[in-house]
């Protein structure tokens, strides 16, 4: 790491975020000025006044232009996904964030201006009018069910969203644009392809004025994407003039560059690292900004360069590094109740490595490593990387990554090319174009341009489980938010009490997808996106937003599994203590879960003895395995609102600490309001007694090919790496089990007693970083229970 990359770190120390309000202005001025118009015009005429009228600026020491948004460090408050009232900004000045007066009163006075009146609250309103009159979905909303419960039908959980990037919002969609498309022919032939349709376009389908507004939207976005990009050209070759020597040289390149891209093809790596930036703050803000297969399609620049000898490795490994300084900077923050299910600030920007081709062929290359080794030497948790694993990986490969790992960035992920090409190929994609799948989200997979996921929902099982326990009353709520299958106490079978619970699980799950359905319809006519449609496979050929059209596989919504593997312990524990052994009534252990065990000391330590999943016991093994099974089965038979049906995906983010509050005693021994097990196929939190291996085990006998993504969670004392043979089988575990059955695989290295000093002494860890769920943060920003839930994984001390 050189000494403007030391520099550019150390910056990264600040004491407060700014919040700012010059987007929120800009975009409701503009709502102002668009009045009438249909609503992608409005939004494509939000995001060029963005790009024309927000402030820009050029760091000291950057080497790539660019920033999202109005001053340093800054995060902008959002206009249109729910209100920041005082209560909430004022939760957030408790933290980590400052706001000026001034800009504080013109927030509020803005909010009560428009009211109703804007799509500041559309969604949040929309929503509430639907789910707030059924009688069904509302109890449903207010359950825990799903995440976060709703306080009320018109602010539902409460807080909105504020976030950086030059585009347009929600950011929640997990899609990988064409980011290739812009690199390789520029950003001025995707405006020629606009008007070569514009020009043939005849007035004959019910469609065409759809188009025709849908074409001239990607224009105006396109051009004044290409005017912000002279912007900095402009301002680059200003501030050149008051400086000398080297930075007066970079200065004059930056500007230079600038004037080129993104408005033509990029001609150096140098171009297309500037390139890709300009694209990837347009598609940004977004928590889940994904830039696919970045080793794959910057490749053929780096080794063009690398052979012309225009640039060097150490020149490549600086931009590298240059570049998660600049993500880092890319922030987004939620009300109260979103914080809480992804702590830390959590975002998923995702650089997919290796792999395969689409012939089947190992794609590693130079570039892979060296993306690898930037995360090493800078030592920052973002960005992200997920390193691909298949038959023909080189081990030294894998090695390197986990040296990443061992460094305590806990990154890169590793995942199965086996498993996650299966799930495409059986949802009806060619074998090619699953080859090419990347994340859209910290597991979530997507092919580039086309597939895309527009609306995922935490579902915590153990909640469901906690009603059906209650025979449909959900104690969280006060309320009937399920069916009525009956009394616990009067099955005479496991197996009549088995399928009770299926049959309200069911139930909840049929809600879940329904509401899921409501909000992907809402948005389709609230959220048109002409950059990031245009992007997308065929993006201007169909003249459609990507929220209007369907894809091969439709991708779209999904529901995700939380807390399974409580249930699973859950039924073991039943089945054993209660049916096989008899050792307890059903009514003792409702009496004791109703109590929190609080005076059933004995029969909870009883409980939680009973076989547990992680352990390559069979029983309890065999209950996750069906209760993921059923899972992706059921959601199988519902429709979601493009036609296809609710795909099924298996990780936890920090959900399982907000779930878990909401969530009584269990019999697998937990206490109310505890966290949940983490991830999906991690045993919970200090109940795997057998070793690594037993859990992989555990986790294979699971079906996981059905889902888009599943999570294992894994933490190794630093003595179990202390040689490069450690690393190796750890190398050899991981590959056998990615293709073996296993689809995900992360690790922490880090011995308990230095988190818990960490706990007591923040300021003495600031650069401690750790693996949360499918992202890593640095420690001393995680809420104390989600520091507390990493410390208490189980931590192995060998590999095998």
């Amino acid at each position: 790491m050189n000494d403007r990359i030391k520099k550019m770190k150390e910056d990264l120390k600040i004491g407060k975020y700014p919040l700012c309000i010059a987007k929120f202005k800009i975009a409701n001025e503009t709502l102002k000025e668009t009045t009438g118009m249909p609503q992608l015009l409005r939004r494509a005429h939000i995001h060029a006044n963005l790009l024309d009228r927000m402030p820009i600026f050029i760091e000291d020491n950057d080497l790539i232009a660019g920033v999202g948004a109005s001053r340093p460090f800054g995060i902008e408050i959002e206009y249109e996904y729910g209100t920041w009232t005082e209560d909430e900004v004022a939760s957030l000045k408790r933290e980590e964030f400052t706001i000026s007066p001034e800009d504080e009163a013109e927030l509020y006075r803005i909010n009560k201006e428009l009211h109703d009146n804007s799509p500041n609250k559309n969604l949040v309103s929309a929503l509430g009018e639907i789910l707030g009159n059924d009688k069904e979905l509302w109890p449903f909303m207010k359950s825990s069910c799903i995440l976060p419960p709703w306080k009320d039908k018109k602010g539902g959980s409460g807080g909105g969203y504020a976030q950086t990037g030059m585009g347009l919002g929600p950011g929640f969609f997990l899609v990988a644009v064409d980011i290739a498309r812009i690199l390789n022919k520029g950003a001025r032939s995707i405006i020629d392809e606009c008007k070569n349709e514009l020009e043939a376009l005849a007035y004959y389908d019910g469609d065409c004025i759809e188009k025709k507004h849908y074409w001239e939207s990607v224009i105006l976005v396109y051009e004044a994407w290409i005017r912000y990009a002279n912007k900095y050209a402009i301002l680059a070759l200003e501030t050149a003039q008051t400086e000398t020597g080297k930075r007066k040289d970079e200065l004059l390149e930056i500007s230079g560059i600038c004037r080129k891209v993104p408005e033509y093809p990029a001609g150096t790596f140098r171009e297309a690292i500037q390139a890709f930036w300009f694209t990837f703050l347009n598609v940004c803000p977004s928590p889940t900004a994904a830039a696919g297969r970045f080793d794959q399609y910057m490749y053929p620049f780096y080794r063009q360069d690398i052979d012309k000898g225009i640039i060097s490795e150490d020149n490549v490994l600086e931009l590298l590094m240059n570049l998660r300084i600049k993500d880092m900077k890319l922030n987004r923050i939620s009300g109260m109740a979103n914080r809480k299910k992804n702590s830390g600030m959590a975002k998923w920007h995702n650089w997919t490595l290796g792999g395969v081709d689409a012939e089947g062929k190992d794609t590693a290359n130079p570039l892979t490593e060296l993306i690898l080794k930037a995360a090493h030497e800078v030592q920052i948790p973002h960005h992200t990387c997920t390193l691909r694993v298949h038959e023909d990986t080189d081990p030294a490969l894998i090695v390197k990554g986990l040296e990443v790992v061992k460094s305590g960035l806990g990154l890169p992920a590793f995942v199965s090319d086996k498993s996650y090409i299966k799930f495409f190929t059986d949802n009806g994609c060619s074998i090619e174009d699953a080859r090419d799948y990347c994340m859209t989200g910290c597991l979530d997979g997507n092919i580039p341009a086309k597939t895309r996921t527009q609306t995922v929902i935490m579902f915590i099982v153990a909640q469901a489980y906690d009603i059906f326990m209650h025979n449909g009353f959900c104690n969280y709520s006060g309320e009937m938010v399920g069916i009525e299958t009956g009394d616990v106490a009067s099955f005479a079978t496991f197996e009549e009490y088995e399928a009770a619970f299926y049959k309200q699980f069911g139930y909840l799950l049929d809600l879940a997808a329904q509401r899921n359905n409501i909000e992907m319809i809402l948005q389709r006519d609230l959220f048109p996106d002409p950059f990031r449609s245009s992007l997308m496979e065929d993006g201007i050929k169909t003249g459609k937003d990507l929220l209007n059209r369907k894809f091969g596989f439709d991708n779209a919504s999904v529901l995700c599994a939380v807390g399974t593997i409580n249930v699973a312990d859950s039924l073991a524990a039943v089945k054993t203590l209660v049916f096989e052994e008899k050792k307890y009534s059903m009514r003792e252990l409702l009496c004791a879960m109703d109590a929190d065990w609080n005076g059933f000391e004995d029969m909870r330590e009883d409980f939680l003895k009973a076989p547990k999943y992680g352990n390559n016991i069979k029983m309890p093994d065999q209950k996750a395995s069906e209760l993921y099974s059923f899972f992706a089965k059921y959601l199988r038979g519902i429709k979601q609102a493009y036609g296809g049906y609710v795909v099924p995906t298996a990780i936890s983010i920090t959900s399982h600490q907000p779930g878990g509050l909401a969530v009584g005693a269990l019999p697998d021994g937990r206490k109310a309001g505890t966290i949940l097990a983490d991830g999906s196929m991690s045993p919970m939190q200090g109940m795997d007694k057998n070793g690594p291996l037993a859990v992989l085990e555990s986790a294979m006998s699971i079906n996981q090919d059905e889902y888009q993504a599943t999570l294992l969670n894994m933490k190794f004392h630093p003595s179990a790496l202390k040689t490069e043979d450690d690393l190796f089988k750890l190398a050899s575990m991981i590959k056998t089990y990615l293709t073996n059955g296993g689809k995900h695989i992360q690790m922490n290295v880090f011995d308990k007693e230095t988190l818990i000093e960490a706990q007591i002494e923040p300021e003495k860890h600031e650069e401690i970083v750790v693996r949360v769920a499918g992202y890593s943060a640095f420690f001393n920003a995680l809420t104390r229970e989600i520091q507390d839930e990493v410390i208490h994984r189980t931590t192995f001390e060998k590999v095998s």
